[in-house]
């Protein structure tokens, strides 16, 4: 006997018709917030990019809209204007310094935690944009925003003095002066930028490393 296949004609258009509602599976679809935090990091990145190639003040944000493909009013959805945007180019600047801050709570001791942080760093700034700001003026900010910056750039500042203190407390470092060390070894830092190419010969793990160890023999106990 053959059997009839109406029923799983029906069964199959019971199925078709049932909507299924998207779930968030262990956050794997994103909200809108984040998507939109992740169009203004692109926004960001790409800004950093122009400017260290081409200048502050010689891109526009015709330029920035051009490079992402998009129109300029719909920049100005996620930020007000050029100023804004620099400004949020040395946030994110300073957020790499926080990876490396974070990055570095896992060494042994002050020195151990020291060069943890400084090689973090120069690993997540030369792979990135953000090495333009440390190239620009503070005086193109506003002057909330400069005050802003620099009032984390001290605190970034002491957080290395703090594991030189460290340092010099567990006997990891030989005794020295924290706050000259620190404006002695990120100056040579923050000089990266202005000699550094992704297409060169050296990576930023190789200049990472070398900072690391030159530091080391500097300050060593």
């Amino acid at each position: 006997m053959t059997m009839s296949p109406q029923p799983k004609t029906r069964a199959k258009k019971a199925s078709t018709s049932r909507k299924v509602t998207p779930v968030r599976w262990n956050n794997a679809l994103k909200s809108r917030d984040e998507v939109n935090e992740a169009k203004r990091l692109a926004l960001v990145r790409t800004a950093g990019t122009a400017f260290k190639a081409r200048g502050f003040h010689n891109t526009s944000l015709e330029d920035l809209a051009a490079a992402l493909n998009i129109t300029k009013p719909t920049l100005y959805y996620y930020i007000d204007n050029k100023q804004d945007l620099l400004y949020r180019c040395h946030q994110y600047a300073l957020d790499l310094g926080d990876q490396a801050h974070e990055y570095a709570r896992g060494g042994r001791h002050g020195l151990d935690r020291l060069l943890r942080m400084l090689s973090r760093y120069i690993e997540l700034m030369t792979d990135d944009f953000a090495a333009y700001s440390l190239l620009s003026d503070l005086n193109d900010l506003s002057k909330e925003h400069k005050t802003a910056i620099q009032k984390r750039r001290r605190a970034f500042d002491t957080v290395f003095r703090n594991f030189i203190n460290e340092g010099i407390q567990d006997g990891s470092i030989r005794p020295c002066d924290p706050m000259l060390t620190v404006a002695w070894f990120m100056g040579a830092v923050n000089a990266i930028p202005r000699w550094f190419d992704t297409k060169g010969r050296m990576t930023g793990a190789d200049v990472a490393a070398a900072y690391a160890d030159l530091l080391t023999r500097a300050i060593r106990a």
